[in-house]
């Protein structure tokens, strides 16, 4: 009988690594993991029955480690959003992938699973992404990557994701890994819509801007000054209902997005420390934390209530989508030729 793959997990968040690979059929063993935010520890426990090995990556002791065979991170991808302001390993955060690679030098794991937004591949023109792969190989592995939509998982999100995989080549010499890029058509959101859930409604604020973009208020009616980004939509998708929709706030403006589409990739605005949540028109609410859990792919059974509903929202916002993670996982497993008796 095959050993269980042990894998370490870094910069875990909520554990979106840990239910996809768990999800396979796969036996495994999840040896260790760190993450710095203790609001995760509290979610990752809750489900998870334990709390985090560690907490700042850069502190770890690479020899103390346990052994493992997989090393998984979604290390973080800010420095390199298109959305920030890309300084990427400039930025205290970018340099998070080169403490992992010390890590992986140091316990030279058979495999390296990492995630990050699609624009690592363009930033910098293309060298950040070429010294990730570089340090990689120079390290023993050779690497695959894939850039990956959501939405063809199951997942009625449209959230593009790089995913990058070692295999070591001591021990799988040039093997690479075919990546499966759809298992579903596009995922529309409206199946996912738990109709009714009026868990949290919106303020009397967005009641009338609610009013606003469907017509039923003019401007000159709001009890309040509108502001200049928000005197009109921002952007409205094809085939939008605006009666039936559901309104992402950002900080430019606000847009209307169709429920018969895949949603945009989740975003949680943050403001005064709180946290904007899509609106679905119709009902007038917020979406609730079970329907975010479904736009990541989390299954209704994970649970959040060790946080608050904002803390929640902001950590499905930042999380990896399971079921993505579960294919790759099993693609992986493929290329080693992994089969259990």
């Amino acid at each position: 009988m095959l050993k269980p793959i042990r894998y370490a997990e870094f910069c875990t968040g909520v554990g979106g690594f840990r239910l996809g690979i768990e999800a396979s059929d796969v036996k495994t063993e999840s040896v260790y993991a760190n993450e710095i935010d203790d609001n995760c520890e509290k979610t990752y426990k809750k489900n998870f029955g334990v709390g985090f090995d560690s907490k700042d990556i850069f502190e770890i002791n690479p020899y103390t480690l346990p052994d493992f065979d997989m090393l998984c991170a979604g290390f973080p991808c800010q420095p390199f959003s298109s959305a920030g302001k890309e300084l990427g390993f400039k930025d205290s955060r970018g340099t998070v992938f080169f403490k992992l690679l010390s890590v992986i030098e140091v316990k030279k794991p058979q495999i390296v699973f990492l995630e990050n937004v699609p624009n690592l591949v363009r930033h910098d023109k293309g060298r950040t992404f070429r010294i990730i792969t570089e340090k990689l190989v120079n390290a023993g592995y050779t690497v695959s990557s894939v850039i990956l939509d959501s939405t063809y998982f199951g997942i009625p999100q449209s959230r593009s994701r790089i995913y990058i995989v070692g295999l070591r080549k001591d021990t799988y010499g040039e093997r690479l890994v075919k990546f499966t890029e759809k298992r579903t058509e596009k995922t529309s959101f409206r199946p996912f819509i738990i109709r009714g859930d009026r868990s949290i409604p919106v303020t009397e604020r967005w009641n009338e801007y609610i009013d606003y973009y469907l017509g039923i208020k003019t401007i000159e009616e709001m009890s309040f000054e509108v502001p200049r980004t928000r005197k009109v939509l921002e952007r409205v998708a094809a085939n939008c209902d605006l009666s039936d929709c559901v309104f992402q706030v950002r900080s430019s403006g606000v847009r209307a997005l169709s429920i018969d589409s895949p949603l945009p990739t989740l975003t949680v605005l943050n403001s005064g420390g709180g946290a904007h949540i899509p609106i679905l028109s119709k009902e007038r609410r917020h979406l609730s934390v079970n329907e975010l859990k479904r736009v990541m792919g989390f299954p209704d059974t994970y649970d959040f209530t060790a946080v608050c509903r904002t803390d929640a929202a902001k950590q499905l916002a930042n999380a990896v989508c399971p079921p993505v993670i579960e294919s790759i996982f099993r693609n992986i497993m493929e290329a080693i030729g992994y089969q259990e008796d």
